[in-house]
């Protein structure tokens, strides 16, 4: 099956996450970054990594299974 036209063949992301601490209390953060395009994002739910991903093409939209699969 051919990739739709403007869909990269294939797209890295590297993605971390640490644990902060504070009087607050506490609560995890994220980085993304799309390789290719050096492009970087930080986030705090999952909803932020999944919108960053989809600007890439990668998924659609929430009803592609490849979602279900990082849940």
């Amino acid at each position: 099956m051919a990739e739709p036209a403007g869909v990269p063949p294939a797209s890295t992301f590297v993605i971390r996450f640490w644990h902060e601490w504070s009087a607050a209390g506490s609560r995890w953060r994220g980085r993304i970054e799309h390789v290719q395009s050096g492009t970087s994002a930080t986030c705090l739910d999952l909803q932020g990594i999944l919108g960053f991903i989809q600007r890439y093409g990668v998924m659609v939209d929430d009803s592609n299974d490849q979602v279900g699969n990082l849940r």
